[in-house]
């Protein structure tokens, strides 16, 4: 429950306009058929916003710790 409650708030914080995840995607400048690694995914709100950019042809890896 608690592990739970903690990926909420990160992906709260991600997808916040403070933190600016439309600019940061531009500058990352993913391209469809990319194969990403997203280290630290938290709960996963990048790894969801990299899975679009890079399309179907594309691979997204995504690790967290808690």
């Amino acid at each position: 429950m608690f592990e739970r409650c903690m990926l909420k708030m990160f992906n709260q914080r991600a997808g916040a306009k403070e933190s600016k995840p439309d600019e940061i995607l531009k500058h990352l400048n993913i391209e469809s058929g990319e194969s990403i690694a997203d280290i630290g995914s938290g709960g996963g709100y990048y790894t969801y916003r990299f899975a679009e950019k890079a399309g179907e042809e594309g691979r997204v890896y995504a690790v967290n710790l808690i």
